[in-house]
């Protein structure tokens, strides 16, 4: 009986061994299987592709959760999350997602990983956790991705303006993406029109928002809100689009918000 009762026990150990070793292996391999899906990602739209296909995306943060919850932590920077900054990441997942089953994913899997970005987006607002955090992966990308992945985030925060709080925090960001002061300015003052030649700065700026100068501001700030969320390249790669139209988006983006801050000069706003 007493052998039995042994042989059982060492059984026990045996199987429980055996499911340890299992399990840290596995570990051992999406790790690795996530250091390869990122590194090997030449591209911005490589690296979403990845995510969506990589046992990494089942695992930890990737690269687009990293962008969601960055913009979480942008949206909260100023004391409030606006309306429009909800809609336009709303926006951002959803084109994420119809990314993904355009690529040829399960409906089950995009509905999955849609509810994921979703749940990260509200947690990221209230958690302690520092933008260091959540730029684990972006941080040692390519600097075609940290690019792209920065200007994203960049586009977002300026749908309201920047506050001082937010601009500390997009440098922090920067800071976090290694790109150097000179570097964060660059983006910044392109983004916001400020690096823009002599005849985008002669454009009438109320055509080029579709607008009349006798229009209240809160029509031109909508005016405003819309062409950024159709400029954004998470909607143009929704679309199919490729990245030479996405490059032309860029560029009308530039002249968009250079339109926006001489209106918003000319009226002292």
């Amino acid at each position: 009986m007493i052998r039995i009762i042994l042989f059982i026990f060492l059984f026990i150990i045996y199987i429980a061994f055996k499911l340890i070793q299992k399990t840290a292996q596995k570990t051992i391999d999406t790790g690795k299987d996530a250091y390869d899906s990122i590194r090997n990602s030449q591209s911005f739209e490589e690296a979403y592709r990845n995510f969506s296909t990589n046992r990494f995306a089942r695992a930890r943060l990737g690269i687009p959760e990293e962008v969601i919850a960055l913009m979480a932590k942008v949206s909260i920077s100023d004391g409030k999350t606006s309306g429009l900054e909800v809609e336009y990441m709303s926006d951002m997942i959803k084109a994420i997602a119809a990314a993904m089953l355009a690529s040829g994913m399960s409906a089950p899997v995009v509905e999955g990983v849609k509810t994921r970005l979703f749940e990260l987006a509200n947690q990221a607002k209230k958690d302690a956790n520092p933008v260091s955090f959540y730029c684990a992966e972006l941080s040692q990308s390519s600097k075609e991705i940290r690019t792209r992945a920065f200007m994203q985030i960049l586009s977002f925060a300026s749908l309201d303006g920047l506050s001082s709080k937010t601009s500390a925090l997009l440098y922090e960001i920067g800071a976090c993406l290694r790109f150097t002061t000179e570097e964060l300015n660059h983006f910044i003052n392109n983004l916001m029109g400020k690096n823009t030649s002599q005849n985008n700065s002669t454009q009438d700026p109320y055509k080029v928002l579709g607008c009349n100068e006798s229009d209240e501001f809160s029509v031109i700030k909508q005016a405003y809100r819309r062409l950024v969320k159709q400029h954004h390249p998470d909607y143009m790669h929704s679309k199919g689009v490729d990245d030479s139209e996405i490059r032309k988006a860029t560029e009308r983006m530039q002249d968009i918000n250079t339109a926006y801050e001489e209106i918003k000069k000319r009226r002292h706003v």
